[in-house]
């Protein structure tokens, strides 16, 4: 056990070093040089994927409630399908908006 123990440590001691230099050469691989940039690209992203589906959970709940026709139980069931429709499109909204509040924050505070 003390052979492994001795070995590890040994191994470690002498490849950390060249991990350092090893460093060095590593490029960026993202395109952003900061993280408030790169959270703002995201969450763009994320609201251009995401915004069709917001647009057919309207389109679905208005398709309810033409098909509801007055019926009381179907109406209820539109009616719960449009506030859900338009909480994910406040939740999804909300959360670009807070991520670029966020990123103007930050790009003040470090200029």
């Amino acid at each position: 056990m003390k052979k492994i123990l001795v070995s590890l440590i040994t191994f470690c001691a002498v490849s950390v070093p060249g991990s350092f230099v090893f460093a060095e050469v590593l490029k960026n691989p993202i395109k952003y040089n900061t993280f408030s940039a790169f959270v703002a690209a995201v969450t763009k992203t994320a609201v251009q994927v995401l915004m069709p589906f917001v647009v057919l959970a309207f389109i679905y709940a208005g398709f309810l409630f033409v098909k509801a026709q007055g019926n009381d139980k179907t109406l209820g069931e539109a009616k719960k399908a449009m506030t859900w429709s338009v909480v994910g499109a406040l939740i999804l909204f909300g959360a670009w908006g807070f991520a670029e509040m966020i990123g103007k924050t930050v790009e003040t505070f470090t200029k």
